[in-house]
């Protein structure tokens, strides 16, 4: 295994071969997991930084491990966050070949998108609301493009980018505050084009937006405070489903103020 936090121009050559690896979406070597968190967030900058010339500016960051079991299997007591570059985001309906991601996942998520900067300022549920703008139905579509079999940790999994690959922008709304108390009622489904249900969460039974004063004081702390317009994916509270090519799936929100809301995406 190539060891990811050793230091000097091996270290720089092996993120340079991440890097190929993400672009080409084809599997990475193995990789020694024994990295630890401050490095792993060296290694994701220096990543994220030549996927730029590719991929664009950032747009926003991805919470992961939002659940306690998917902590305990990448041994950790805390979320992971990650970066979204502009061409890692699609509109509604958009349409990826299967063959776009080394070994793409799907994950059923949601968003939100950052009304102003006093977000930065913000440290529990009820400061954060009036800076956020919109609840966004989002669909991301991951990239597991480690080698098989990688033994993976909160820390690894940082230093890959938490394995952000694609998103899909479904339906807004504006968050207000009975938007936001609904949330932990609501259910989630992801359909097929004949209506099926290909998975469901019956009722949610947790509240994803905390998480996002977690982030907040991640991000101050990296001296990359979060902007007007940054878009959030705040991850998913089920397990990743497979992607099959040929297939449309929609992802379906409902039991929220205003009716269902709803993103789709064709993997071709």
């Amino acid at each position: 295994m190539a060891l990811i936090s050793q230091a000097g121009s091996n270290s720089d050559e092996l993120i340079h071969t991440i890097a190929d690896g993400y672009k080409a979406a084809k599997p990475l070597p193995p990789l020694d997991p024994a990295i630890r968190m401050p490095e792993a967030l060296r290694v994701q900058a220096k990543l994220v930084d030549l996927l730029k010339p590719r991929l664009g500016p950032v747009v926003g960051y991805k919470i992961g491990l939002i659940t306690k079991e998917a902590q305990a299997r990448n041994k950790t007591a805390a979320p992971v966050r990650g970066v979204l570059l502009k061409a890692m985001l699609f509109s509604d309906n958009a349409e990826l070949a299967a063959s776009y991601g080394a070994q793409l996942s799907l994950e059923v998520d949601m968003g939100v998108v950052v009304k102003d900067e006093g977000v930065n300022d913000a440290t529990t549920l009820a400061e954060l609301i009036p800076h956020l703008s919109d609840l966004v139905c989002f669909i991301e579509l991951t990239d597991s493009f480690t080698a098989p079999r990688q033994p993976m940790n909160a820390a690894l999994l940082t230093a890959v980018n938490v394995y952000a690959r694609a998103g899909i922008i479904g339906q807004r709304r504006p968050l207000t505050r009975a938007l936001v108390d609904a949330i932990p009622r609501m259910r989630i489904l992801l359909l097929d084009d004949a209506r099926r249900v290909l998975f469901d969460v019956p009722r949610l039974d947790m509240q994803p937006l905390t998480n996002i004063a977690w982030l907040v004081a991640e991000l101050k702390k990296a001296g990359t405070p979060l902007k007007e317009g940054d878009f959030i994916s705040l991850g998913s509270p089920a397990p990743m489903q497979p992607v099959v090519a040929g297939r449309r799936v929609t992802l379906r929100y409902e039991g929220l103020p205003g009716g269902p809301m709803t993103a789709t995406v064709k993997i071709r």
